[in-house]
């Protein structure tokens, strides 16, 4: 039998006396063909288009009507197929579809998402003309932060990339519009879709901070601000969208107040089209309470649901903007972002259209009152902090000279005493001047140079007596003449090696960065020396674990030191494990290794050992990932000489429960799986490299 249905498409919101497109599906999902299927568009109850056609199995067909609507409020479409159900059917209950239409008053502006109805003009990037009652701001090209690129849809920021600003108004609404550069790499809903935040004074406002949580500070005291969020609940993966003002931060266009409540804007309205690189807003006159000017700033970011994504901490707000974007007379918003201020808005007055705009810069008001500030703070607390400190540093070098300390410390210390001289002659020289009114902020400035340096050298000083309090010192020096009995110098480069690798990767094996090439021993009377090297091509976030068997009753299951779900045929009793930090998700790293440790095995549980107090380890490396290791490894910390050794070494994922995926000698145990799901699986080690120790 034929199954029919129908359903229409279309805008939700259509402007008054503005014409719309419908475009109506009609399908048969049935197995058997049906003719002269009607089909028929009501709107609010009369008939206003019908057609006729046949459809086959499985056919759909479409049709298309215009409609200019001549009065406000909301209207019902209803199309239906078969409406004298002529045609029997398996289903007679879906063979009509509703929607609800919202019919409203439009001015100048369609606030669609399509920029056609904006003044079009040719002038320089980064200035503004006012004509015709439309203020139109042209921005510099590619002049955004880079910083996420790699990790954003595509690969690319354009899609924050503001290349122009507009404001217009007619006698309803005033209407804002945001063109970018290239909105073609992200979907209404993607994570790091675009993000504007756009305060407003109009009044006696008394808010400071820019909406999304941006980390970032206004130069106005704003009294509402706006802000659109296409990565947040609304029209998900969808190009196109046109919709009022919402009542939470994952709306597509929200307000909120100088307490950061979202508040009701009736009337406001937003249209994005990805396709044209627009966004379009109009706002209620009614909010600007008959104010005949206004200041906002503009501010673009990358969208994470309700909030934006974070420049500094990737987990936590902090000092740095998350700004991506702004309105500015620098070349680039990373220079105008320096100071994480963007130091410009837009001053715009209006009557019945939009008559004059400006940009207005804050940084000179903003520099005489910092340096009014600066020159106050060290006036009192400068001065007062220096002779402290002084006194400190005094009684500090006294105690220090006192005591054991390294050679390194005591030519520290010596370097520290003539240092305090020429601060203190600094010091004197901007005491002497800082009630000079021509010579206040240079006075100020050596005051602060000088009581800065010298808090510098006390909290070294201080480090210094805690180091050899806690015994530090001692270790360091114990160090230090254990390092005299080297035979190898341990700077990371292999030029004093002279033996062939126990084990070595011939094949190719291995992943970006994460791809160990040789592996090296060697021994004297005093050390076990282990060298490692690699091919890696990038820098990731991986541990390297190295494992010895030299003696009975080792670890051989279970998660190891590292928590690394690694385990072995022979009884490991020590094992070594450095920690690369690379990047990871949105965290840069910082391309060394930043943990360092020799964990021995007791036959029951791990013991730890900074690797710094135990022996010596250095390597190369840096964005293309760790190239090699050279350790050295005192005898004595692992029991005694042994007659033999085993060994393995292995990259293993950055967090616990991860395991490994590169080993050498190579094991079948990281074979077992592609490439991309041996991270998270089980490996047991059962090839190692045997050292004979004579």
């Amino acid at each position: 039998m034929p199954e029919l249905t129908v359903a229409p498409h279309g805008p939700s919101v259509v402007g008054l006396n503005r014409l719309a497109e419908y475009k109506v599906t009609v399908e048969n999902k049935g197995s058997v063909s049906a003719s002269n299927v009607t089909i028929k568009v009501y709107i609010n109850g009369n008939l206003y288009a019908n057609w006729t056609t046949d459809l086959g199995a499985g056919e759909e067909n479409w049709f298309l009507f215009n409609w200019m609507p001549n009065a406000t409020g909301t209207y019902i479409i209803r199309a239906v197929v078969d409406e004298e159900n002529a045609i029997a059917e398996a289903n007679e209950d879906n063979n009509e579809f509703t929607m609800s239409v919202d019919v409203v008053w439009v001015g100048n502006i369609d606030v669609d998402g399509n920029p056609d109805d904006w003044l079009t003009v040719t002038f320089e990037s980064n200035s503004y003309t006012v004509q015709n009652g439309f203020f139109i701001w042209k921005d510099t090209l590619d002049d955004q932060r880079h910083d996420k690129d790699p990790y954003l849809p595509g690969g690319k920021s354009s899609h924050a990339d503001l290349t122009e600003v507009g404001v217009t108004k007619d006698d309803r609404y005033v209407y804002f519009l945001f063109t970018f550069a290239d909105m073609s790499n992200i979907k209404i809903g993607d994570n790091g879709a675009t993000f504007i935040a756009v305060p407003i004074d109009y009044k006696d406002g008394d808010a400071y901070l820019f909406a999304g949580k941006m980390d970032t500070d206004t130069v106005i005291a704003w009294d509402i601000q706006m802000a659109i969020n296409l990565g947040g609940s609304q029209y998900v993966g969808q190009e196109q969208a046109v919709t009022s003002a919402g009542n939470s931060v994952t709306s597509l266009l929200y307000f909120v107040d100088p307490e950061g409540n979202v508040i009701s804007v009736d009337g406001a309205l937003v249209g994005v089209d990805l396709t044209q690189n627009t966004i379009e807003v109009r706002v209620p006159l009614s909010v600007f309470e008959g104010a005949r000017s206004f200041n906002f700033q503009v501010a673009t970011g990358f969208s994470y649901g309700p909030v934006v994504w974070n420049f500094g901490d990737s987990f936590a707000n902090d000092g740095n903007s998350d700004i991506v974007d702004t309105i500015t007379l620098e070349p680039t918003t990373t220079q105008e972002l320096v100071d994480n201020i963007p130091d410009y808005f837009v001053r715009i007055t209006m009557d019945n259209i939009i008559e004059s705009a400006g940009l207005v810069s804050v940084k000179v008001q903003r520099l005489i009152q910092y340096q009014n500030t600066f020159v106050m703070i060290n006036r009192f607390y400068g001065i007062r902090n220096f002779e402290r400190d002084y006194t400190l540093y005094q009684e500090l070098a006294t105690g220090l000279r006192n005591m054991p300390l390294t050679d390194e410390m005591a030519k520290k210390l010596e370097q520290y005493d003539s240092e305090l001289m020429d601060l203190l002659k600094l010091y004197n020289e901007g005491k002497s001047m800082i009630d000079l009114p021509n010579y206040a902020f240079s006075a100020s400035l050596k005051i602060y140079l000088s009581y800065t340096g010298l808090k510098k050298m006390v909290r070294d000083l201080e480090a210094m007596i805690e180091r050899a309090k806690s015994g530090e010192l001692e270790k360091q020096k114990e160090m230090e003449e254990l390092a005299k009995n080297l035979t190898k110098k341990i700077d990371g480069s292999l030029d004093d090696w002279s033996v062939e690798p126990v084990a070595e990767d011939t094949t190719g094996f291995g992943q970006d960065g994460a791809n160990l090439k040789a592996l090296y021993v060697d021994y004297d009377g005093q050390f076990f020396y282990i060298a490692l090297t690699t091919e890696n091509k990038a820098s990731w976030r991986i541990a390297y674990g190295i494992s010895l068997d030299y003696k009975e009753d080792g670890y051989t299951t279970s998660q190891d030191s590292w928590a690394r779900k690694v385990s072995f045929s022979r009884g490991i009793n020590a094992q070594l494990y450095f920690y690369w930090n690379g990047p990871f998700d949105q965290d840069k790293g910082t391309n060394n290794i930043s943990s360092a440790q020799l964990v021995l095995w007791n036959r029951s549980s791990w013991i730890y050992n900074d690797l710094k107090w135990t022996g010596f380890y250095a390597y190369t490396g840096g964005e293309n990932g760790r190239r090699t290791l050279e350790i050295a490894i005192p005898w004595k910390a692992l029991g005694g000489k042994p007659s033999e050794i085993y060994i393995v070494a292995y990259v293993t994922g950055q967090g616990t429960g991860d395991s490994a995926v590169d080993s050498l000698p190579e094991d079948p145990s990281i074979h077992d799986r592609a490439p991309g799901e041996e991270w998270t699986d089980a490996d047991n080690f059962t090839t190692f490299a045997k050292v004979a120790i004579e």
